[in-house]
């Protein structure tokens, strides 16, 4: 859902030249780049954004309430500030909903385009659904998705964790159940279901796995993939369009967990992960499509997936460990950054990076990408749990880069 620039551009390393770099400016290290980035400015005094979504024309973004509890002497916030802004990143309105959302619940809220406007529900111990208008304004109350269960059960299964994509006419979501109390011996049951907007199911529950953790949803097209943690392993479940069940199978991400992507709007999916860097890989963002199996799609003759890198051209450690990546009329597009020097003989910091890849037949990992690799402003470092969000709009892009002090927006153009 966002726009991309599908030609090559030669892309020059950290020892290439690059845009002047005075203090006052966010300085982009390649030449005639394809991608340009204004100065960022500060939104407001918005900190500990989570999460952002394009609705209509502008922005909703999810941040820390100063709402909190105490948990083992510590402050536990409510992430339920929801700010909206203009197409540029400019601050119109912020509303600080506490706790009035869900009552005592600090975890996390997976947001999704919906007809009204946007959905939210619950990331973690619980599956309510909420409704927001277009301006981040509560519609009706909430409905649980699962029925709840009571903390004494001990023989009802509990929604743990989920992850959901918006599909057509509603969303899908990969829920984790499990038996209470949790222990560090329980198992957690995987299961995937379409719900309409209203929360009524499209589809049966499908169990999909009897034993993960931190499970992650792409889809478009009449596709979904989901992407989850088993037994230290990764493991995906590929729905393609008509399809009477998931296709389940097991993906080598060397332990790491895996980002489903829709990589276009017909139901193409990929999945994307942070390897680990060892004597035979890079490690960094790593990638590949997948077949209407989920199978990956690889080189001729190369069965290892550790060799699938996509950040070659980063020149860096990447360093967030959430992906943000978004797929629109044939390309991905990857914000984050990572640690290392922004030209040859400069001190090691903080270095952003935007890189675009083109999305055909060929494994994701032999696509040059156009790329742009910038700083901060007199190369200030970055927050200690930077977020980044890529806001696309049909004309330009922004970039919300957040930590626990603060939020920037960058306005961000590529070449056509």
């Amino acid at each position: 859902m966002r726009v991309f620039l599908l030609f090559v551009l030669l892309v020059l390393s950290a020892c290439g030249g690059g845009s002047n770099s005075s203090s006052g400016t966010a300085a982009g290290s390649t030449a005639a780049a394809s991608i340009t980035v204004s100065d960022p400015v500060t939104v407001g005094s918005l900190a500990g954004m989570t999460d952002a979504l394009v609705v209509g024309d502008h922005i909703v973004v999810r941040s820390r309430s100063d709402s909190f509890v105490t948990v083992n002497g510590q402050p536990a916030y409510a992430g339920t500030r929801l700010s909206v802004l203009d197409k540029q990143g400019k601050l119109l309105s912020s509303t600080d909903y506490g706790f009035s959302l869900a009552a005592g619940y600090t975890g996390e809220w997976l947001m999704m385009l919906s007809p009204d406007g946007f959905i939210m529900v619950q990331a973690t111990k619980g599956t309510a659904l909420l409704h927001f208008d277009a301006q981040a304004r509560p519609l009706g109350s909430a409905t649980d998705l699962y029925p709840p269960v009571a903390a004494t059960s001990t023989t009802e299964y509990a929604a743990a964790e989920n992850g959901g994509a918006v599909d057509g006419n509603g969303f899908w979501l990969a829920t984790t159940f499990s038996l209470l109390p949790v222990t560090d011996k329980t198992q957690y049951v995987l299961k995937l279901c379409k719900f309409d907007f209203s929360g009524r199911q499209l589809t049966p529950p499908f169990m999909i796995s009897t034993s993960a953790l931190h499970p992650h949803v792409a889809a478009a097209g009449g596709a979904v993939l989901a992407g989850w943690m088993e037994g230290g392993g990764a493991a995906l479940a590929m729905w393609a369009k008509g399809a009477g069940a998931p296709t389940i199978r097991s993906i080598n991400t060397g332990g790491s967990q895996p980002y489903p992507v829709a990589l276009n709007t017909s139901g193409k999916m990929g999945v994307l992960w942070n390897g680990k860097a060892t004597t035979t890989s890079s490690g960094g963002v790593m990638g590949v499509a997948v077949d209407s199996n989920g199978a990956p799609v690889l080189p001729s003759g190369r069965t290892d997936l550790t060799q699938e890198t996509l950040s070659t051209a980063w020149n860096g450690n990447a360093r967030a460990s959430e992906i943000d990546a978004h797929a629109f009329s044939g390309g991905i597009a990857i914000a984050g950054s990572v640690v290392g020097a922004f030209k040859t003989g400069d001190p090691v910091g903080d270095v952003l990076v935007l890189a675009d890849y083109a999305v055909g037949s060929e494994p994701l990992s032999a696509q040059s990408p156009t790329l742009l690799r910038f700083t901060l402003p007199g190369r200030a470092a970055l927050g200690p749990a930077p977020v980044f969000r890529q806001m696309l709009f049909a004309d330009h892009a922004v970039l919300l880069s957040g930590d626990d002090n603060r939020l920037q927006a960058f306005n961000v153009n590529r070449g056509r």
